[in-house]
């Protein structure tokens, strides 16, 4: 909607004090005093971009609270449109009773030259209901010097549980659409994997079959020059075939462990465990809960737990230099609690916040998307300890969560 050209009005008042000399090119008359229209100066189209552009509520006032000017922001604040309220007066009709006289003394003092900033008063809208303002007011001159009006802009105050509401929606908004992610992320891994494996683990499997059987063909052959060397070669392609097997599995099972889908999450950490013993020689002791054995959690809980205990089991690996880990898992009131203590060489608190500390961070979102909270505690010399807790159920729709904890110390 465009507005009048009346919202552009400038105003000519005698008895203010260095008034310059202006022309008039039209004169209204508007309550007790006059109104001048200088159409093409550039005060009235720097005046109409402000009008339709700002997201606050603007007023050009005369001296005596008239209502010269009135912007879109002004009629949605108010429920007033601005053909409604032009030549109104302004404290009478939407100030309280209370406001009115120190609203006219800070009138005066801005058009003797003063500026005011953060004057908080109430507006009271066309329903009744009051809006708490936050007003900035100055003079607005005309290009010959001349009082066009006084400028009121008006920022709505928004209570601060309002804002620590919206605060809380838009978080829990994030936390559904990162929760989201997270599975549909979940969902691919896992179908990669089987894709992996049905796929190229057969074809490989094929070929190994295939080698195998030329090399007992060649083994039977009578043994002519260069045979022995293609029998050598055809062993050391089958042993290729072995290692490409292994990667393939070892893959598979990072994108999405076969057990944790068909066993469930503490046959996959027992594995987990025993692959980590294997690799370096270190005790891994497992302590797990008996309830947790028959109790059936939800996929996204045990594959972030399941990943949590990877990484935590692969950073003891390259950086702890432990000969012990244990692995505790427990359940009370409602939650799930991994813990993994190792024996260490320890880690600094600097460390441990490096901004590009990617794994730790890692666990710390894998927790947080599921409502728990993560905590991770080192001494030098004596060990680590991490602990991720999160709900046993899923975690509760948009806005109904629980509150997200994490701690780095």
């Amino acid at each position: 909607m465009r507005h009048p050209r009346a919202h552009l009005a400038t105003g000519s008042f005698p008895d203010v004090p260095g008034r310059g000399s202006r022309r008039s090119n039209k004169t209204e008359t508007i309550g007790p005093w006059k109104l001048t229209v200088h159409p093409g100066e550039p005060i009235e189209d720097c005046y109409r971009t402000l009008l339709e552009a700002s997201s606050s509520a603007i007023l050009l006032l005369s001296p005596d609270s008239i209502i010269l000017g009135w912007n879109r922001s002004a009629e949605t604040v108010s429920g007033w449109a601005a053909g409604k309220v032009l030549g109104r007066n302004f404290v009478e009709l939407f100030l309280p009773k209370e406001a009115h006289a120190s609203f006219q003394i800070t009138l005066a003092q801005v058009t003797a030259g003063k500026e005011v900033r953060g004057l908080e008063i109430p507006l009271q809208a066309r329903t009744g209901l009051q809006t708490m303002l936050c007003w900035n007011l100055s003079r607005v001159l005309g290009t010959h010097g001349d009082l066009i009006g006084l400028m009121a802009i008006g920022t709505a105050l928004v209570p601060d549980t309002q804002i620590e509401k919206e605060l809380r929606l838009a978080h829990a908004r994030i936390l559904s659409e990162a929760r989201r992610a997270e599975k549909v992320a979940g969902e691919e891994r896992r179908r990669i994997a089987r894709e992996l494996h049905d796929e190229f683990g057969q074809v490989l499997t094929s070929l190994k079959f295939d080698l195998a059987w030329l090399s007992k063909k060649l083994s039977l052959l009578p043994a002519p020059i260069g045979s022995r060397d293609l029998l050598n070669k055809v062993q050391a392609m089958s042993g290729s075939v072995d290692a490409l097997s292994e990667s393939l599995r070892a893959t598979v099972a990072a994108l999405r462990p076969a057990m944790l889908d068909d066993l469930g999450l503490v046959p996959a950490l027992e594995s987990l465990a025993t692959t980590f013993q294997l690799r370096t020689g270190a005790r891994c002791l497992l302590e797990m809960a008996p309830e947790l054995s028959s109790m059936e959690l939800p996929s996204e809980t045990s594959a972030a737990l399941f990943r949590i205990a990877q990484e935590l089991l692969t950073n003891v690996m390259r950086h702890a230099a432990a000969s012990l880990v244990r692995i505790r898992l427990h359940q009370a009131d409602g939650r799930v609690t991994l813990e993994v203590t190792d024996n260490g060489k320890g880690m600094t608190c600097k460390r441990m916040n490096k901004p590009n500390s990617f794994g730790l961070r890692g666990m710390q979102e894998r927790v947080s998307l599921l409502g728990g909270h993560f905590y991770i505690g080192s001494t030098l010399g004596v060990g680590t300890t991490a602990r991720a807790s999160v709900p046993a159920r899923r975690p509760e729709p948009l806005g109904g969560g629980p509150v997200v904890e994490s701690s780095i110390p």
